[in-house]
């Protein structure tokens, strides 16, 4: 092949089709699901971090997140189907669990905590103190805003709105929106 055969531009269209195509079956990957066996038609970016104890429904969007457990505690995450995880959620699990619901928008820097350090105690260092953990669970189609945090303990009920920035210390009654640091109901879904 000579070099002007190369320099076509059906060549260079060639090429480049073949590095997206490659790309793309790089990028959707099929996610093993000890419960189900392969999960296929969800996306999963190359990047994310997803741990062994994370469940992925079927039709799910999941970006360059974090989705794993700390430590040999039991933890597990298990998302719902045709849910969205945007780039650069954290979901953190230390010993208990997070369930994610179907339908659910997960949007970018939000976090999802299931433990934390104590630090009732005076007389010990709250490195010292034990660790307390507690579920968390967000419902069917429910929206958590840009860099909310749900703290642990807390439930999410179905269709419900975490507003931007709000940290969510109590549980969210259904088809509320919640928004404030601690997250407080400013209204309802219709």
């Amino acid at each position: 092949m000579s070099q002007t055969t190369l320099m076509t531009p059906a060549w260079w269209l060639r090429a480049a089709r073949h590095i997206v195509v490659r790309m793309l079956r790089a990028a959707v990957r099929p996610v093993w699901n000890p419960a189900r066996g392969l999960v296929r038609r969800s996306f999963i970016h190359p990047l994310a971090n997803v741990g062994p104890r994370v469940r992925i429904g079927r039709g799910c969007l999941i970006g360059r997140c974090r989705l794993d457990t700390m430590d040999g505690g039991g933890g597990r995450i298990d998302i719902g189907d045709k849910t969205i995880v945007y780039s650069g959620v954290e979901v953190m699990v230390h010993g208990g669990r997070v369930t994610i619901g179907r339908h659910c928008l997960i949007t970018r820097r939000a976090a999802i905590l299931t433990g934390g350090h104590g630090f009732a105690r005076r007389d010990r260092l709250i490195q010292e103190q034990p660790f307390q953990c507690a579920d968390v669970r967000v419902g069917d189609d429910c929206w958590i805003g840009f860099g909310a945090i749900l703290l642990p303990g807390v439930t999410v009920g179905e269709g419900a709105v975490v507003a931007a920035g709000s940290v969510v210390t109590r549980d969210v009654p259904p088809y509320t929106i919640v928004a404030g640091a601690p997250a407080r109901p400013i209204g309802e879904r219709t």
